[in-house]
């Protein structure tokens, strides 16, 4: 999830030149081995009391809000750059996802995906499409995709407009989110499904968005009440216990995601044992290859559904592909695209 030199964790503290200590890069990165894990444990291990995929997909979310906050609100990072390097980092993974995919079922004859569906998923489309061509199946998961990209081209406008007429930027972020919730609460009470509702962007950014707001009340100024060290792991505790089936939906993507923002932000205070454990090599070497792993993992769980066999069989296959997929496609695509739309390295501004 889904935002690495090899992670965009790694660029936003490395580029910004302040806060570049290590454990702030690898507790970042060891957030996201995490919710990778979290998802790859709900495809294809264990479905059990908590969906660990939606709650790995949450913890994508509330660091994608964390992160852009910085790179647009206190570092100022130039639009274009910014636009520029979400798609070198998203954009040609996720095409060759999809155009491979196709491919292969048309090669073997089956008629999902569909190119309509494909179409959907190329365009980051596939989360409103879907409502009208149905599921994808092997491409599902690019509705997460959908709505990052969907969020911080919002974020991107609130931005511009911030910058120009300087409004309070926390109370309009958060009007926005509230709306969101307000969104998803309601069309859940009207008996609409989980997918249909929570696989939107007008409902699930508010999760990125939260991420953006506790990020920017509480880097530089934590509150008294909040300074204690065992704080951020009292708050990840309260975002995973919400995060369990028996918890609705509204509550789960509204005071869930506030605490799980709530925790990352205020990680850097956690006890030592917690970091250590975020940056722990294999949950690091996990972070940096969340994407592609993500991405490739998708195909290998619908395939081990429709053929009724041992989902765990090829989890070992779906972490391998993805890790090629990272060393062939993503890396290779982005330092090229990167390389020829000149972006800079983000500074801070003003």
């Amino acid at each position: 999830m889904i935002d690495q030199a090899a992670s965009a964790t790694n660029q936003v503290c490395a580029d910004t030149g302040r806060r570049t200590h290590s454990s702030r890069i690898h507790y970042l990165d060891g957030w996201r081995g995490a919710a990778l894990i979290g998802v790859l444990i709900d495809h294809f291990l264990i479905k059990r009391g908590i969906n660990t995929g939606r709650l790995g997909v949450e913890l994508f979310f509330v660091l994608s809000g964390r992160l852009m906050a910085e790179i647009l609100f206190v570092r100022n990072t130039a639009l274009g750059n910014f636009f520029a390097r979400r798609i070198a980092r998203i954009y040609p993974a996720l095409a060759a996802l999809a155009v491979c995919v196709t491919l292969v079922a048309m090669a073997a004859g089956l008629s999902n995906p569909t190119i309509w569906q494909s179409l959907s998923t190329i365009t980051l489309t596939a989360n409103y499409a879907r409502l009208w061509i149905g599921g994808s199946g092997a491409l599902d998961h690019a509705w997460s995709l959908c709505i990052e990209e969907h969020t911080y081209i919002l974020l991107g406008l609130v931005a511009a407009a911030w910058r120009r007429w300087r409004f309070p930027l926390i109370p309009a972020l958060s009007v926005i989110a509230f709306a969101m919730m307000v969104n998803g609460a309601i069309e859940t009470a009207m008996g609409l499904s989980y997918e249909t509702v929570y696989w939107r962007s007008d409902v699930r950014g508010s999760s990125i968005l939260v991420g953006a707001i506790v990020y920017l009340l509480w880097h530089r100024d934590v509150p008294r009440a909040l300074s204690g060290r065992w704080v951020p792991i009292m708050l990840g505790v309260a975002g995973v216990l919400l995060s369990f089936k028996v918890v609705p939906d509204p509550i789960k993507y509204s005071l869930g995601a506030i605490c799980l923002a709530a925790s990352l932000t205020l990680m850097e205070r956690a006890p030592a044992f917690a970091l250590d454990i975020l940056k722990h090599p294999l949950l690091v070497r996990a972070g940096l290859l969340s994407y592609s792993i993500y991405l490739w993992q998708q195909p290998f769980f619908r395939m081990a559904s429709e053929a009724e066999i041992p989902r765990w069989w090829l989890l070992p296959a779906a972490i391998v592909t993805g890790i090629a997929g990272f060393h062939a496609i993503e890396q290779p695509a982005r330092r090229w695209l990167n390389t020829r739309w000149h972006t800079q390295r983000d500074v801070v501004r003003g």
